[in-house]
């Protein structure tokens, strides 16, 4: 049970957890680099945040003041200009110049400030009142001392709003140059710092990468001095417990294997070898045997024109007859020598595919069959076919498919004697359509059943029949090339059955 385990579980260190490790601690010292270096930074910037946004606010503040106190001095100084009265101070203009002075007490953040804002609200508490009698009788004018007061009132004011925007304008000056000195002062302690962490980490990444390289290294220095096919193969050694490890123990299985593959890859080769060899003596004798077949018809077909032709009229009606009779047959085995070469040719191009189409097999049997049901009647032969009515279409080579059917009905027929009668049954049976051949004829030899499909091999009792069997190869290709299968069953003197099936592609739909 151990033993499974450990074969089911051979990766005790991973490489990725060690490369875990020895980035854990870099990272870590630079992430925490990168927080301090953040905060300090976020510190800084919220300080000069506050500091300038007080700055801020009081200089806008203290500029709305003296815009409310231009706006009310000017018109009162164009009315006593023109010796004229009628001059109304708003209420609301001394609310806003009241709120923006309060603002800036408010917004107190620079050395001095403090003081300008308390003799703004000193000379604010005597301007108020001054105003105020204005509007008490409007339509009178101000005497000269009492408008004297208020013009100094007006410029002290103005005055000391003024210095309060010098002050909170240098303070946001001198803030600004702090803290540009201070992001500078930053930015080069955060360099020297995260260069410190990037050397220290290319060094361990160097260090800790090479202790991981080094077993793939040596195990890619092994495998390039083995040579495949040399029957000698090394066996590594394995000293990690982690991918590499594994990747070791699985090539040393593959030599193993290699090593059982190259003992027997000399017998492997020595019956290729034999194979090609045999296949070249069947087809030496292959063409041996039909030059003798074919020489035999000529040289009688020869002898039979000759003797017609030199000697015709020296022969009787019975004798022309004999040798016309002769040289006809001769003729007709000639045919088929001939025949069976032009199987050969066609025995090569079935090699390659050729598009299917799905079709009622009824009809294509019936088209196929047309020629050799004449024959069949003319030699007194029967031809029976049985498909069921609701047989679903089939897909197939509608080039090459039907010469299964007249290749096997016509060697049925070839060896089926007058008064016979030959069989083509066509069924579906699950995924598969099947198709027999049977026929009454003189059966095939059981010696040569085994090797009826191969190719070049010749039959003596098929010889005799003018063929030499070469379109069963045929047959089989085309089946095979379907992806169905053919087999055989005969009994000398009682007939043959030749059964096959293809696969249904269309799932039986109609």
């Amino acid at each position: 049970m151990n033993k499974e385990k450990t074969e089911k579980n051979p990766i005790r260190h991973p490489i990725r957890f060690k490369i875990f490790l020895v980035s854990l601690v870099p990272t870590m010292a630079l992430l925490a680099a990168a927080l301090i270096n953040n905060q300090y930074l976020d510190d800084l910037g919220y300080s000069a945040e506050q500091i300038l946004s007080k700055n801020y606010k009081s200089i806008r503040a203290a500029q709305e003041a003296r815009k409310t106190l231009e706006e009310i001095r000017n018109p009162l100084l164009g009315k006593v200009y023109q010796s004229q009265s009628g001059v109304i101070v708003s209420r609301e203009k001394l609310i806003k110049l009241s709120t923006n002075l309060n603002v800036c007490r408010e917004n107190i953040t620079e050395p001095g400030e403090g003081e300008l804002i308390d003799r703004l609200f000193q000379s604010y508490a005597k301007y108020e009142p001054l105003v105020n009698s204005l509007k008490t009788n409007p339509d009178s004018l101000w005497p000269r001392d009492r408008f004297a007061d208020f013009l100094a009132l007006t410029a002290e004011m103005v005055f000391l709003i003024d210095d309060l925007v010098t002050i909170n304008e240098t303070a946001m000056e001198h803030a600004e140059q702090e803290t540009r000195s201070l992001a500078s002062q930053a930015q080069r302690n955060a360099a020297v710092l995260f260069g410190i962490i990037i050397t220290g980490i290319l060094v361990l990444s160097y260090f800790f990468s090479y202790r991981i390289a080094k077993p793939i290294m040596t195990l890619a220095g092994q495998l390039l001095n083995t040579q495949e096919g040399s029957g000698v193969y090394p066996a590594v050694q394995s000293r990690t417990n982690d991918e590499i490890g594994y990747l070791t123990q699985s090539f040393n299985r593959l030599f193993n294997r290699l090593k059982q593959y190259d003992q027997h890859r000399d017998e492997i080769i020595a019956n290729e070898r034999e194979k090609v060899r045999r296949s070249e003596e069947a087809k030496g004798r292959f063409i041996a045997d039909i030059s003798h077949q074919l020489k035999t018809p000529m040289t009688s077909l020869s002898m039979s024109i000759g003797m017609l032709n030199n000697r015709g009229d020296d022969f009787g009606p019975e004798k022309r007859a004999t040798l016309i009779t002769t040289a006809h047959d001769d003729c007709t085995r000639l045919t088929a020598l001939i025949n069976e070469l032009v199987d050969l040719s066609r025995l090569e191009a079935m090699s390659r595919p050729r598009p299917k189409e799905t079709l009622d097999i009824a009809i294509v049997l019936q088209e196929c069959l047309t020629p050799l049901m004449k024959q069949a009647e003319g030699r007194g032969i029967a031809i029976d076919i049985d498909i069921p009515e609701n047989l679903p279409k089939v897909t197939i080579d509608s080039f090459r498919f039907p010469w299964v059917i007249t290749n096997l009905v016509g060697n049925s027929l070839r060896y089926t004697d007058r008064g016979g009668r030959i069989g083509l049954k066509v069924y579906r049976q699950g995924t598969r359509f099947f198709f027999q051949c049977m026929d009454t004829g003189s059966g095939i030899n059981p010696q040569f059943l085994p090797h009826i499909f191969d190719r070049f091999t010749q039959f003596s009792d098929r010889g005799k029949g003018g063929t030499i069997g070469l379109g069963l190869a045929i047959v089989k290709d085309i089946i095979e090339q379907h992806g169905g299968d053919i087999e055989v069953e005969s009994t000398v003197g009682k007939g043959t059955c030749f059964t096959f099936w293809i696969p249904d592609e269309n799932g039986g739909r109609a």
